[in-house]
């Protein structure tokens, strides 16, 4: 059988208890809304504003991998990129270099998103225990993906329904010489090994 694997995301509730489990592929497209807010819902409510000088950061999100059709023995090598493109002049998206604890078993690892809503968010680095650098995302594309996330679940292989990676954290950075407007989406592509 060919297994099936989904992004969620995390969100809401407190840290190491998220509120709410969502399966992202319910939403959209778009899946993902990078915006100053701590939750999934795909609006144009609660926007990244330009800033008139620093920076302006979305609340990141909490993603993971989630197995919802189990594979015939197992799932491992996650890796992730995307098309190498971005969001245009002015918005940086990042993605953290580590991958906190999560699997079928704990969320402990888990950290709510916090910031001033509709202004910015806390910095992923200077936030999410357990993230200690970060990497823009757009720099990971087919020819040269991400590895990781990586798998908390014995073994770390992807065996049953209901596994998952850790998480992968995802934040948008925007400057002084962005444009504004809702931007073009963009694709995060997974590929992974399953026997």
């Amino acid at each position: 059988m060919v297994a099936t694997l989904l992004i969620y995301v995390d969100f809401g509730g407190s840290d190491g208890t998220p509120g709410t489990n969502q399966d992202t592929t319910a939403l959209g497209p778009p899946n993902i809304r990078l915006k100053t807010a701590d939750d999934a819902t795909i609006d144009a409510i609660n926007p990244i504003p330009i800033p008139a000088s620093s920076t302006n950061n979305s609340f990141w999100k909490s993603c993971y991998v989630r197995c919802s059709v189990a594979p015939d023995t197992q799932i491992n090598n996650l890796k992730l990129y995307t098309d190498g493109a971005g969001f245009g002049t002015g918005i940086t998206t990042y993605i953290g270099d580590q991958f906190p604890t999560r699997n079928s078993g704990s969320t402990a690892a888990y950290k709510k998103a916090v910031g001033t809503v509709g202004t910015s968010g806390t910095e992923i680095v200077a936030g999410y225990t357990g993230i200690s650098s970060k990497t823009d995302f757009f720099t990971f594309t087919s020819g040269s993906p991400l590895t990781g996330p990586s798998i908390s679940e014995a073994g770390n292989i992807i065996t049953n329904i209901g596994h998952t990676s850790n998480y992968f954290v995802l934040q948008a950075t925007v400057g002084t010489t962005a444009s504004p407007g809702n931007k073009i989406d963009e694709t995060i592509t997974l590929v992974y090994d399953e026997i």
